[in-house]
Formats: structure tokens, sequence, C-alpha cells
């Protein structure tokens, strides 16, 4: 995937970077409990970024995190595989462009 901008709310500016590093944190979670198949922790963290992805304005992520969470509550591990490369590559790639929103 080659990288893509995202706008986000100026207002957000000084908590997007932890957002973000916080994000690359859960890429690491989500490869180790997926080689554990521990299913409940993936869907846990797929349920917690799909909760907040939305409200910092990366929308595409949240509905990355939010597949993750329904595919791990079946536990297809091609699917998984697939989306927390997604995931991986939409944290790897965003660019922030910081915007006034009226």
């Amino acid at each position: 995937m080659e990288s893509f901008t995202v706008e986000i709310d100026i207002d957000l500016e000084d908590i997007v970077p932890g957002f973000l590093e916080n994000r690359r944190n859960d890429i690491v979670e989500l490869e180790s409990f997926y080689e554990k198949r521990e299913y409940l922790e993936l869907e846990r963290i797929g349920h917690k970024v799909s909760g907040s992805s939305g409200g910092y304005g990366f929308h595409q992520l949240g509905k990355i995190a939010k597949s993750i969470e329904l595919v791990a509550q079946e536990k297809k591990d091609d699917e998984l595989n697939k989306l927390i490369e997604d995931f991986k590559s939409y944290v790897e790639n965003v660019q922030v462009s910081f915007v006034k929103v009226d």
C-alpha cells in the first residue's frame, strides 16, 4: 500500500501522535495473539480500536478493526491474518494532514 493522507481536525493535533503510537503497539499485540490463536484478545483489540478510531477521524481503520472483532468471534484464521495485515498497512502508511474544521 502506498502512503495516503487523512484530514484530521487541528484540535486533535496534540493527541493524534499518541493515538497512532498506541496503534503501532496494537500491531505487535495483534500479531502475537494471532500466533497463539487468542481469539478473545484479538476481539478485544478490534473492539477497542473500532470504538475509538472514528472519533479521531480514522474511519477506515475503525472498519478494519470492527472486522477483526467480528472475524475473531468466528475464528476465521485466513481472514484474520489478512485483516491484521490491512491494519498494519494502514497504520504504517497513513499520513495526517491537520485542518481547521468549522
